[in-house]
């Protein structure tokens, strides 16, 4: 009880003191930085949680994280390897459907366009839905860029690129033997302490100009490459939206408007006697 109760002095000091004084230097920085890694330590080694954010560099608009360190100072129960080599197993147990143990509880499926979805509405879709190794057999995810998250403990994230031939039928559509090129897409798994999945996204496009789905990601984009999208704006490629269009032109106009409005006033000849 005296332990933590010096812990807790201790943050209102460190917060009083690094949050009022002026940084102003790259050292003030590494010194914030430094003692915020050691109150988290302090607090972690008494079951409390503090993710304090350290830096392995700031420079102007960069801020690299140190991502070891505050790794280390979650105290995840599960190490870096642990935690990708779960995700990795969830993946190759096709997202849990080969295998729902893997799968916690309070499981949520949260993707762009669709959910949250519980454990059990996600399993019934995932057994119901359409499924694109029927039209591609040869589909492959080619993941890569597994990351443990340094600032929400129990998170992984990773990068995917699927591409397949559609040789195969694919909601009533036969094959064509064209080869699928998804854009990059963000994955991403959260595990509990016992490494089980709590929760899963996927499909987030990061450039939708890549490949050849009309920048469209997971099951939308298979979808669109045969040819048969749902009729929803969701499962099409994307296309701005009245208002946006508006606000756009008017955002466009009204810099027009301030360019010319400078280029006139510094075109204009000195006044008499002005020197």
């Amino acid at each position: 009880l005296a332990l933590a109760s010096l812990s807790v002095s201790l943050f209102f000091v460190f917060v009083c003191r690094f949050s009022s004084a002026p940084l102003t230097r790259r050292s003030s920085y590494v010194e914030r930085d430094h003692m915020l890694f050691l109150l988290s330590s302090v607090l972690a080694s008494l079951g409390w949680s503090l993710t304090a954010t350290t830096y392995a560099r700031r420079s102007g608009t960069l801020s690299v994280l140190s991502e070891a360190a505050m790794v280390e100072a979650q105290k995840f129960p599960l190490s870096s390897e642990a935690l990708v080599a779960k995700v990795e197993n969830f993946i190759e147990a096709e997202y849990g459907k080969a295998d729902a143990s893997l799968l916690a509880a309070d499981f949520q499926f949260v993707a762009p366009f669709v959910g949250p979805l519980s454990r059990a509405e996600y399993l019934d879709a995932m057994s119901s839905s359409l499924n694109p190794v029927d039209g591609f057999p040869d589909v492959v995810g080619r993941q890569f860029g597994f990351t443990v998250d340094p600032v929400e403990p129990g998170r992984v994230w990773w990068i995917t690129r699927p591409t397949g031939t559609f040789t195969g039928a694919f909601f009533g559509v036969d094959g064509t033997g064209d080869v699928i090129e998804t854009p990059p897409q963000c994955f991403g798994a959260v595990l509990n302490d016992q490494g089980l999945v709590t929760k899963f996204n996927m499909g987030s496009v990061i450039d939708r100009t890549s490949g050849n789905t009309g920048g469209l990601g997971g099951l939308f984009a298979f979808l669109w490459f045969v040819g048969k999208p749902l009729p929803i704006p969701e499962c099409k490629p994307y296309t701005k939206s009245l208002q946006f269009r508006l606000l756009s032109f008017i955002g466009n106009l009204a810099t027009k408007l301030s360019k010319q409005r400078k280029n006139t006033q510094e075109s204009k000849p000195p006044a008499a006697g002005s020197s």
